[in-house]
């Protein structure tokens, strides 16, 4: 993967919780999902980034936006800033919704 640390692109989305080692999520339940990555080629990696997500517990990953992140200071949620440089550090990080998506 090409990484440039100055930039961080934002995928945001939604997966489906697979796995009940996680104490706070119910399996079969969405989520939203932010998955941040220093690859710029994002778009020809992508099976590569759902296949990370898919090994942390998640299935039907899917993207909805794309946002480039060239500034920290820009990030004012500290879930967000962690992750950034999180990402920056490791390539890529996973940031997930604590609350369920739900259709009313």
């Amino acid at each position: 993967m090409n990484q440039n640390t100055n930039t961080v692109y934002v995928l945001s989305g939604y997966a489906k919780c697979s796995t009940t080692h996680h104490s706070k999520y119910k399996p079969g339940n969405k989520h939203s999902i932010g998955l941040l990555t220093t690859d710029e080629n994002y778009q020809d990696n992508i099976n590569q980034l759902k296949t990370f997500i898919k090994d942390l517990g998640w299935e039907s990953v899917t993207f909805c936006m794309v946002e480039e992140v060239n500034d920290i200071s820009s990030l004012s949620n500290d879930v967000l800033i962690s992750s950034f440089l999180r990402a920056q550090k490791n390539g890529q990080s996973l940031v997930v919704n604590d609350l369920p998506i739900t259709v009313h």
